[in-house]
Parts: structure tokens; sequence; C-alpha cells
């Protein structure tokens, strides 16, 4: 039977601030491991197999609450997405007090020290169905007015979507030079041009560089993606029956909303700022 000796794993939780007595919980690979610290409980076989076991379920998540509105919201502050919260609470004469609010994820999670607070998600609703009704009472276009309004909002997002396609090129292109400045001192190095410790300087250096490239590049790529999936795929008067038929309904359609609306933004004012995928 083959034994391991276990590890100890710190660095769980982080405090949020010094200001306040809140907890964080740390990501996997902030942890700190120390392997071989202690006699184990169990040899390695049996680990094994119930970590295989625990790894074959399948979970999914039961979410308590959800808004057709979820996915569209985020923080004016920080440009982050925003988390539906809802609070509940039961009255004396046995009726429940429900109230569903909007806030930023990042305040949410205490990951970080957001200002923008809380919205109530009727607020979000009265302003949406109030911006949809103004922008559909603007629509009085001729057959070839709309035609050039949608060739132009095309002709936007391939100018946007080429924008980023230039800077990635860039990068890349920059992240290549690194590279081969990488390279070079590695042979100076090797051919004892230049001392180890110089070496490690100038290496670690360029690393940093490099990294800092590859997020970019990353952040440019995930910004091309949502660009080109948000794209507008229908044309203005499919927009315009679309909108009508989201202000007849009682409750709204999430899968309307999508097609309509690109991004609701809200500040730590209460100043809410729509954004559609369509213009005049």
């Amino acid at each position: 039977m083959k034994f391991i000796f276990g590890s100890v794993v710190g660095r769980k939780f982080q405090k949020v601030s010094h200001k306040i007595a809140k907890v964080r919980c740390t990501k996997k690979e902030e942890h700190i491991v120390l392997e071989n610290m202690h006699e184990p409980i169990i040899d390695i076989g049996t680990w094994n197999k119930a970590q295989d076991k625990l790894n074959g379920y399948s979970r999914t998540r039961d979410r308590k609450y959800d808004h057709p509105l979820k996915g569209l919201v985020y923080c004016g502050e920080c440009s982050n997405k925003a988390t539906i919260r809802c609070r509940e609470e039961k009255r004396k004469n046995g009726t429940v007090w429900r109230a569903t609010y909007f806030i930023c994820s990042k305040r949410n999670n205490y990951s970080r020290l957001c200002d923008c607070k809380q919205i109530s998600a009727n607020l979000i609703e009265e302003a949406v169905n109030e911006k949809v009704r103004e922008e559909i009472e603007k629509v009085n276009l001729s057959e070839k007015e709309i035609e050039q309004i949608y060739k132009q909002a095309q002709k936007e997002a391939k100018s946007k979507s080429n924008l980023l396609q230039t800077k990635i090129q860039e990068l890349k292109k920059a992240l290549k030079n690194i590279e081969n400045t990488i390279e070079e001192i590695y042979q100076d190095k090797i051919n004892k041009i230049i001392q180890i410790e110089d070496f490690k300087t100038i290496y670690e250096k360029k690393q940093k560089e490099r990294n800092k490239i590859l997020r970019e590049i990353k952040g440019i790529e995930k910004e091309l993606e949502e660009a080109n999936q948000k794209s507008p795929k229908i044309n203005f008067k499919e927009i315009k029956q679309i909108a009508n038929k989201f202000l007849k309904m009682e409750k709204p359609n999430k899968m309307i909303l999508e097609r309509l609306i690109e991004r609701i933004e809200f500040s730590k004012e209460k100043n809410i700022k729509i954004r559609f995928f369509f213009r005049h």
C-alpha cells in the first residue's frame, strides 16, 4: 500500500479591506500550498478512486432568482456586470414582501470596492419601457431612409471590427519582437556574453511585458467576439415590429429584450443609460 504525505493549503480567504471585517474566497491559483506537511489518513489509491467518483457526478445549478434583464445590466462606474438579488420578508399579516434589485457584481462579492450601490429592478424596467416607447414614436421614415440608416449601422459595426483586428495584429507583432529578444538574450547567456544575473533581470522584465501583451490580446479578442455576436442580424423594420410586440406584453420577454437592447448601465446617482442595437 503506497502512501504520500499530505499537503496544507493556506490563503483560502482574504480580507476585503482593513476597514471592514468581511472576507472573500480567493481563487485557486492564489492559494498557498505546502506539500508533505503531515502523514495522510488514507492511501493514494483510495484518494484517487474517491476523486473519480466525485468528478463523475453531474451537478445542475438551481437558480433561485431570475429576471428578463439579467445579463444586460452593467455597473456604470466600473463597467462590470450587475448581479440580480432578491430580498424577502414575511409580514405579520402573513403576506410576503419582496424587493428585487441589481448590484455591481464586484461590490456584491467584495472582490473590488465599487462606489455604485444597488438599484431597484423596477426602476430599470420602467426606464426600459419608457425608452423603447420613445424610440418607437421616432420611427416615421421612408423605405429609403430606413435602408440608409441600416447600411450606416452595418458600416460602423464593420469599422469597429476592423479597428480591433488591427490592434490585435499590432500587439502580436510586439509580442513576436519580445519573444525574439528573449531568445537572443538566452543565446547570449549560453555563449557567456552576458552574466546569469543580467540574463535573469532582462528575462523577468521581458516576461512581464509579454504577459501584459497577452492579457491585452485576450481582452480585445473577447471584445471583438462580443461585437460580432451583437452586430445587427435583422433589419430596421423587424426591430420596429419586435419593439411594438415588447410594448404590448404584460411581462417582458428575455429573448425579445436581448434582440432590442445591447447594454443597460446605472450610475451611483441611479441614472440609467440604455444602449439599443438600432439608432436614428
